[in-house]
């Protein structure tokens, strides 16, 4: 358990949030935003749409709107810019907030398993994404979005099922489909955290958690109720639109990208790359304790193989017309050879990230959290195939929900008994500072050199 009460962790929070607000903030204010293909979906999109609800309210046209998202955060900015705070810049500040909320969220959940300090240094990759620092920096619905995500997750991950925290839960479900539409990928497996303490499938369980001790229906009922709920909603909205996006999204719309009409077979090995390359230095750092382990080494080369056969199986080269670019990751990806529709850094990098999540997977069973190892695959996979479904697959949609798991993932590592040894809040430290620090570079290289120099 963590030091949460003791006096030596008090600044932690304050600390992240300011260094956030002011690597954030900072520019916004300095007028150091200028870089258009960051602000393109802000400048096209986003901003219009806000200015839009704010001069039809209370009469929203809700029937077809330019977002592919549905309305939420639209509409709390809208209302926002009718109080007055109208500027570009006002928006601008209200979005760096929602990415300070998302970094604040990561760090609450992550502090319950080690140390207030431990857990900042978790959440600093996250925290450090370019994706996520532009995402705030300028008018997204991506932090917001992964913000109440996160306390689903975080809520069924790192705390007990209880009324309340199911009602909680519930409520951020109803919240974030409002937000994002897709949101809804998060309820089954939240559902089934609710699940576990229940004496005929804890019975059956192949472990056993001190997080499941309550066994009693309450939670399972709360929270049922709002996934009905959340699931009129979008009903609501699916009879609005005649689809899952508005019109102008769906195939042969005017939007600028059609995002239903068909899915995307690459999520997954894309999603296996990405978790390989953030995950590469902190599984460095900690190599021995997965190598050496016999069954941690068996469970990470089982992950290899699923990797390895998703990105033999699954369709991935590169392409515009196909969703498949933006970003660093796809950039590389089209200046590799293709086999058969399939990208041979995918393929590589599917087989490499499906060790590195086995590796993670291991190790977290080493450190007595079996209920977070199935239930964090559960969320992954949900992620994953709900992902799929969209016809795009940028890059910004899957960095910050990765560098979320990995951060709790080193969280959860802390106390691991492998054969190589126990793993400490000082190992996890170390682990996390680097893949910090490749952030760090990320963020550097592809958004604070260009914001400098002019865009």
């Amino acid at each position: 358990m963590s030091d949460r009460g003791g006096r030596r962790g008090t600044f932690a929070p304050v600390a992240l949030l300011l260094g956030f607000l002011l690597v954030t903030m900072g520019p916004v204010l300095a007028g150091l935003d200028d870089f258009p293909s960051k602000s393109i979906d802000q400048d096209r999109n986003h901003i219009p749409v806000i200015r839009a609800f704010a001069a039809s309210l209370p009469d929203i046209n809700l029937l077809d709107y330019d977002s592919a998202t549905t309305p939420g955060m639209h509409v709390v900015l809208a209302l926002m810019v009718r109080a007055g705070f109208d500027s570009e810049t006002s928006l601008q500040l209200a979005s760096c907030l929602f990415g300070a909320a998302l970094v604040l969220v990561a760090w609450w959940f992550a502090a319950w398993v080690v140390s207030r300090w431990t857990a900042v240094a978790c959440v600093l990759p996250l925290a450090a994404s370019p994706y996520v620092l532009g995402n705030s920096i300028w008018v997204m619905t991506d932090n917001l979005s992964l913000a109440l995500v996160a306390v689903i997750i975080g809520l069924s991950l790192f705390r007990s099922p209880s009324g309340p925290r199911s009602a909680l839960s519930g409520v951020m479900l109803v919240l974030a489909v409002l937000v994002r539409q897709i949101n809804l990928w998060a309820c089954a497996v939240a559902g089934v955290a609710t699940l576990l303490g229940l004496d005929p499938i804890r019975r059956r369980l192949p472990f056993r958690d001190a997080l499941d001790r309550r066994r009693d229906a309450v939670p399972s009922v709360i929270f049922g109720i709002f996934v009905v709920m959340t699931v009129a909603v979008l009903g609501w909205f699916f009879s609005l639109w005649g689809g899952l996006v508005p019109p102008r999204f769906q195939a042969g719309g005017d939007g600028a990208a059609s995002h239903a009409g068909g899915g995307n077979a690459a999520v997954a090995p894309y999603v296996l790359t990405l978790f390989f390359v953030y995950a590469s230095l902190p599984l460095f750092v900690l190599l021995p304790n997965w190598t050496r382990d016999r069954r941690i080494r068996a469970i990470a080369i089982a992950g290899a193989v699923i990797g390895l056969g998703l990105g033999l199986v699954l369709e991935s080269a590169p392409g515009i017309d196909v969703g498949r670019n933006g970003g660093w990751l796809w950039t590389f990806a089209a200046r590799t050879p293709e086999f058969a529709g399939r990208s041979s850094m995918l393929i590589i990098g599917s087989m490499c990230g499906g060790a590195a999540a086995g590796a993670a997977f291991g190790l977290l069973v080493a450190a007595g959290r079996t209920r977070m190892a199935v239930l964090g695959l559960g969320f992954a996979l949900s992620f994953v195939v709900a992902s799929s479904a969209n016809a795009q697959a940028f890059q910004r949609y899957f960095d910050p929900p990765v560098l979320l798991a990995l951060g709790w993932c080193l969280a959860g590592f802390a106390g691991a008994r492998t054969s190589a040894g126990t793993i400490s809040s000082r190992h996890v430290a170390i682990a996390a500072l680097s893949s910090f620090a490749m952030q760090a570079c990320f963020a550097g290289l592809t958004l604070y050199r260009p914001l400098l120099s002019g865009g």
